[in-house]
C-alpha cells in the first residue's frame, strides 16, 4: 500500500527545515578542494558500476538532447551512469525508503569526463556570466564560475590529491520522482545556475510563499534528509549533488581526508 509523503519518515522530512544545516556546509565549503586526501586508502580501488544496472533510473544529461538549457550533447560525455559501487548500494537502500511513498530517485549525472568539466567551467560557464556582466574577469569571475562549476583539469591530467567532485566517482546529481514517472517539483530545473539553484533558497518560509514554493521547499527538504540519512553531503549551492568520500563530503562531514580520488577509469 502506498503512504502519502505527509505520511511517515517522509513526512517528518518534509515538515524539518534544512536551513541550518546548509548554512554551516555553505560556511564549511570554501578550499574543500584543499581538504587532505588519503591517497592509499583501500576505498580508492573501489570499482565503478553502472547505476542503472544497480536498478537505479536516470539518463546522463550531458548526453542527452533533452537537457535545456543546452538542448545538446555535450562533447565528451558519455551515455553511462557510473558511480563508486558502495555508494550505488546506500541509493539501492534509499529506493527502498522511497518505495513505500511510491517515489524514486532519478540520477541525471555521476561521474563526469574531465572533457565535459572543462568545458563548462573554462568556457560555457565564463561566456554565459559575461555575458549578463561584461565586466566581469580574473578572480570575480572565477568566483561566480566556481559556486557551480568545480574547476577541472588542464590538459586532462587530474591532480589526484584535489580532483573535480564527480571526476571521484563519489558524486551524484539525483532528484525525487514517482516511480516510473514524472519528477517532484524541485523549484528549479537541474543546472539552473543561479541561486534558486541554492538548497535553502526556498528555507524563507512565510505565510504569503506560493503553493508551488512551499512544494518546492518541502520537496527539496525530502531529498536533502533522505539523502543525509544515507550518509550524503550535499553541495549547498546545488539541490541535486550529493557526494560521499570525496573532499566536499569530507570537508562539510568534518572527516580528517577524504578517500575517493580520481575514479578508476
Amino acid at each position: 500500500m502506498i503512504q502519502s509523503v505527509t505520511q511517515g519518515v517522509l513526512g517528518t522530512y518534509r515538515t524539518q527545515s534544512i536551513a541550518e544545516r546548509v548554512a554551516r556546509a555553505e560556511a564549511l565549503r570554501p578550499g574543500y578542494r584543499d581538504h587532505p586526501m588519503d591517497v592509499s586508502a583501500p576505498a580508492q580501488r573501489d570499482a565503478m558500476v553502472d547505476l542503472r544496472a544497480s536498478g537505479i533510473a536516470g539518463e546522463n544529461y550531458y548526453h542527452s538532447l533533452h537537457n535545456p538549457p543546452y538542448h545538446t550533447k555535450i562533447d565528451g560525455s558519455v551515455p553511462d551512469l557510473l558511480l563508486r559501487a558502495p555508494l550505488a548500494e546506500r541509493l539501492q537502500t534509499v529506493n527502498t525508503v522511497l518505495a513505500p511513498y511510491g517515489l524514486e530517485l532519478w540520477v541525471f549525472d555521476a561521474w563526469r569526463p574531465i572533457a565535459v568539466q572543462n568545458y563548462f567551467h573554462d568556457h560555457w560557464m565564463p561566456t554565459h556570466l559575461r555575458r549578463h556582466d561584461p565586466s566581469l574577469e580574473g578572480a570575480a569571475l572565477q568566483a561566480e564560475v566556481e559556486k557551480y562549476w568545480a574547476r577541472g583539469a588542464p590538459g586532462g591530467m587530474i591532480d589526484p590529491t584535489s580532483p573535480p567532485p564527480h571526476a571521484t566517482g563519489a558524486a551524484v546529481d539525483l532528484t525525487l520522482r514517482r516511480i516510473g514517472g514524472d519528477a517532484l517539483f524541485m523549484g528549479s530545473v537541474f543546472d539552473d545556475v543561479t541561486e534558486i539553484s541554492n538548497t535553502a533558497h526556498l528555507e524563507t518560509a512565510s505565510d504569503v510563499m506560493s503553493f508551488s514554493a512551499i512544494e518546492a521547499r518541502d520537496n527539496r527538504r525530502m531529498l536533502f534528509w533522505v539523502m543525509d540519512a544515507a550518509g550524503f553531503a550535499n553541495n549547498p549551492t546545488e539541490w541535486w549533488h550529493f557526494s560521499l568520500g570525496d573532499q566536499m563530503w569530507a570537508r562539510i562531514t568534518g572527516a580528517e581526508a577524504a578517500y575517493y580520488g580520481p575514479a578508476p577509469i
